[in-house]
């Protein structure tokens, strides 16, 4: 302890950055550099001869007090002892210390003195316990993301995926591990992928994004929406990409049978022309060729007088023809409809319906849909009802057919049930077109030009039903020019 008194050491003592006190074996404090006296507030003369865990700084703490003073004890044994010391002090924030006791001996093992020493860690702890947490924030969201995570090498070789990555291909972590990207995309992407990607390592760019096709481990291919971030060290060379992939394979599949879907309705409507023009060639043509044949033979020189039988042959064809192109009108647009509403033009062709079937039974519950409806709205309702019937007619073998028009709470609502055959109804609309029901699915269109929804509930000896839900509300702002 001579060192004690020697100014060498006084100076040498308190050049010491960390706390640093001199206990004897009860634990009071000997002596304590500058740093120690900056903890506990208080000058040299203060604290000495006082016992290290009854001084400010550390008092404060019932807690803290108990364990340092069992420490002391411990350490006054001959035990080097090493702990995390809490500080709770008045009106301070908490701090931590990476603290020690240890006990030196003379060559007699009487104890001589303890080296309490401590050191502030409070920034490294909170530093090291929110890199922790955003460690483990990463991650679960490495782990428990729904888009597939990955993360390659500059070399373009996987270096790791996350389990939805690994379950979008169904490559396992293992299979994965070194395999090089372009091994799991699709022939026709890989050209633009390896471009992309040598320029976003050249530094040329710092992330972009791509859709393209992936190859499952099964061959399917999977369509997925792309965006790579280059990582780079500190001296600004690249160190390894992420990526992060989203499956939307779904997506493009809706996107190709909605296409799909347009095309056949195109098609359809070019039938449907199709048929008009030949109705109309071999119907009202015909009988208009007819007519002037006849009409021709009345100016005949020769032939005298006119032909009373002729006049009247004439007079018929032309009631024919009209009657004719009056059918096709009607088709086309019901006279009804306009003037007088959805709900007598439903009732006109129902009737139109049980003359040409009669086996067909058909109720009609129909409010009056006249002409305060926008007319864009009566039409596309009316189209609905005529495409379920149409349906009806064609695939149901129905012997009674109920059809059912009302307004409720701002909507307008269509019900056409019939007690036919019923069919699996697939849970995707395209199926529909390819079983050749382009009713069902112009009808589901007409619904939604018009801000609505087609429901359709049937099943195999069941019957169908086909209710059409259209927003009146939506339907007047739309054809009111909002």
């Amino acid at each position: 302890m001579v060192l004690q008194d020697d100014p060498s050491f006084d100076e040498f003592f308190d050049a010491i950055r960390q706390i640093t006190v001199i206990l004897d074996a009860y634990g009071r404090v000997v002596k304590a550099n500058n740093t120690a006296l900056g903890l506990f507030g208080k000058s040299r003369d203060e604290i000495v001869n006082r016992p290290l865990w009854g001084l400010p700084g550390i008092a404060d703490s019932r807690k803290t007090r108990k364990i340092l003073k069992h420490a002391i004890n411990q350490a006054a044994k001959g035990q080097f002892i090493r702990q995390e010391l809490v500080l709770h002090q008045r009106n301070k924030p908490e701090r931590i210390l990476d603290f020690s006791l240890k006990p030196f001996f003379d060559e007699r093992g009487n104890l001589q003195f303890i080296l309490a020493e401590g050191r502030d860690i409070t920034l490294h702890r909170r530093t090291s316990e929110a890199l922790f947490q955003s460690e483990a924030r990463f991650q679960s969201v490495y782990e428990k993301s729904a888009m597939g995570i990955l993360i390659k090498g500059v070399d373009g070789k996987l270096r790791d995926c996350n389990p939805a990555f690994q379950s979008m291909l169904g490559f396992s972590a293992e299979e994965m591990l070194d395999m090089d990207y372009l091994a799991i995309t699709y022939p026709l992407d890989r050209k633009i992928s390896q471009k992309l990607f040598t320029e976003l390592i050249a530094g040329k760019r710092k992330n972009y994004s791509i859709e393209k096709r992936y190859l499952s481990k099964a061959g399917a291919i999977i369509w997925a929406r792309v965006t790579l971030s280059l990582v780079e060290s500190s001296g600004g060379q690249p160190q390894f990409v992420v990526a992060m992939v989203e499956n939307i394979t779904t997506q493009k599949q809706i996107e190709d049978e909605m296409s799909e879907l347009r095309l056949r309705l195109m098609q359809g409507r070019e039938m449907e022309r199709l048929q008009i023009a030949q109705d109309l060639h071999d119907g009202p043509l015909q009988e208009i060729i007819a007519m002037s044949y006849q009409l021709q033979a009345l100016k005949n020189p020769y032939q005298g007088d006119p032909n009373l039988e002729q006049l009247q042959n004439i007079y018929e064809s032309t009631q024919k023809l009209a009657n004719s192109i009056r059918s096709i009108c009607g088709e086309l647009r019901p006279p009804t409809l306009i003037p007088f509403g959805v709900e007598k033009a439903i009732r006109s062709h129902a009737e139109d319906v049980r003359k040409s079937h009669p086996e067909l039974q058909i109720d009609v519950d129909l409010i009056d849909g006249g002409p305060e409806l926008p007319e864009q709205t009566r039409i596309a309702v009316f189209r609905i009802y005529q495409e379920a019937i149409n349906n009806v007619l064609r695939h149901a073998h129905a012997s009674h057919v109920n059809v059912r028009l009302w307004l409720e709470e701002e909507q307008v609502f269509l019900e056409v049930y019939d007690d036919g055959v019923g069919f699996d109804l697939p849970i995707r609309w395209i199926k529909l077109a390819r079983q050749g029901h382009l009713g069902l699915v112009g009808a589901q269109e007409r619904a939604q030009e018009i801000g609505g929804d087609l429901e359709v509930k049937t099943a195999p000896g069941q019957g169908t039903l086909v209710r059409a839900i259209i927003p009146l509300n939506i339907a007047l702002g739309l054809y009111a020019g909002e």
